[in-house]
């Protein structure tokens, strides 16, 4: 899913070229599309390796659970049980055993209480609250999977108070990876890792997100003042990133 050369310096990744200013503040690093992210040292003076380059380990990690059987140790290799789905033009991961067990018009639901069933969620939930999702998916999204919150509030006005028409063919940005950077049962913080539109050197943008397993499903913190600027760092150095993405 290659896109024309752009500029996402101080933009979220998924806010397409010529999005309104404040769109452009919270449109996400998803670009009208999906997101990567993930905790990595930014080098820019290295230059970038293939996707998925790192340290990825292949053995199994113990099977450590919590108290209600649920596993807490995050996987070091990508979940093999993963298809994806475009939602508009954006792909997202769908697991028979992680989730979304529902899908409701815009609003996808019901993931496992577990490190994949949280890295899903992000992708899913981040993908399905951009403005290039189309309203019918990005409001409810938001209304109903994202923790009350004033961030949460003004993130939500925003979105309604653009009028930018949906982003064209090959400007997204789409996932192509995954860091954990935390997990318990009650909270997931994952560096979800997104590949910017462009022609030249591979630019990626890293979107920490956070989630709290609230009411029986994980719920998406929205960042802070409503921006995903907030939680975004562009880099071109992949270590330690675990290569997770549509082929």
């Amino acid at each position: 899913m290659s896109h024309p050369t752009q500029d996402f310096a101080g933009r979220p990744p998924w806010a397409r070229p010529g999005f309104v200013a404040a769109v452009a503040l919270i449109a996400l690093v998803l670009v009208a599309g999906l997101v990567v992210g993930l905790a990595v040292v930014l080098r820019p003076d290295d230059p970038a390796p293939p996707v998925g380059v790192g340290p990825t380990a292949t053995a199994a990690p113990p099977d450590n659970t919590s108290t209600d059987g649920q596993r807490t140790t995050p996987p070091t290799a990508a979940p093999d049980d993963v298809t994806w789905e475009l939602v508009g033009q954006t792909a997202v991961p769908v697991s028979a055993s992680a989730g979304p067990r529902t899908s409701d018009g815009g609003v996808a639901s019901g993931y496992a209480h577990t490190p994949v069933g949280a890295l899903v969620a992000a992708a899913q939930l981040v993908v399905r609250s951009g403005f290039s999702a189309g309203r019918a998916s990005w409001e409810p999204t938001i209304q109903q999977q994202f923790e009350p919150s004033p961030d949460r509030d003004r993130l939500l006005a925003t979105l309604r108070e653009a009028g930018e028409p949906p982003a064209q063919p090959g400007e997204l940005s789409q996932i192509v990876g995954y860091q954990y950077q935390s997990y318990s049962p009650d909270t997931a913080v994952i560096g979800l890792v997104l590949r910017a539109p462009s022609a030249g050197t591979p630019r990626y943008h890293v979107l920490s997100l956070t989630l709290r397993w609230r009411e029986g499903d994980w719920r998406m913190v929205a960042p802070p003042g409503g921006a995903w600027t907030a939680i975004n760092r562009e880099t071109s150095d992949l270590v330690g990133v675990v290569e997770w993405g549509a082929r």
